[in-house]
Order: C-alpha cells, then structure tokens, then sequence
C-alpha cells in the first residue's frame, strides 16, 4: 500500500475555511483510473447544486477529468504512474482543480494538450 495525500480547490465561500485534503491509501500497483475509482467511491469531490461540477486531475501535469455528470471520468494518461521509474516514486500526492461548470469535453480537450 502507498499513502497518497488529496488535495482540492474549494467550490464555495463555507468551503474554503475547511481542510479540503485527505490521506488514502491506494494499491502499489494501481494506475489512474483506479486511484481515480477509489477517490470517486469514498465521494472526496463535493456534489454540486445543479450537478455540473468539473475538475481536472493533476500530479506535475493534467492527468484526467472528473465531470459530475459522468460516469467516469476520462483519463488523459492511463499509464501514469509509471512503476519503477522516479515518477513513480515521487508521486505521492493528487491535486483536483474545481473548474466551476464548465463543458467538461472542453476541459479535457484542453488539457490534453498540455
């Protein structure tokens, strides 16, 4: 097991005097999609009013979007991260960056290109 720090953008006023970040534990072996699974099953993202919430997903650089409205979300880097290498040793930690509602497919075309 690995210890992996979240941390999160708020997504209103109440929310920013809260500590948006949290310890999980994940799998030594797991890629993103399944950091990503556990992060959506234990519900660290707050549900907005309307159900439109984006957020995009990085450690160094965008690694996928999260969209409320999905069902899952859409992985820009399915390999990350890479076992045995030192980006794999250093990572240790997620940020989740809240980009209000906007479009997620624009989101992710965005920053896929990064």
């Amino acid at each position: 097991m690995r210890k992996l720090l979240l941390t999160r953008d708020s997504v209103s006023m109440g929310d920013d005097v809260a500590d948006n970040s949290l310890e999980i534990e994940v799998n030594e072996d797991w890629k993103i999609g399944e950091i990503l699974n556990e992060v959506l099953r234990i519900n660290y993202l707050p549900q907005i009013w309307g159900g439109k919430a984006t957020w995009s997903v990085a450690f160094n650089s965008p690694l996928a979007i999260i969209a409320q409205q999905w069902k899952r979300p859409k992985i820009i880097n399915s390999d990350f991260p890479y076992s045995n290498t030192n980006k794999y040793k250093d990572f240790n930690r997620l940020h989740f960056t809240y980009h209000t509602q906007k479009d997620p497919d624009i989101v992710y075309e965005s920053m896929s290109r990064i």
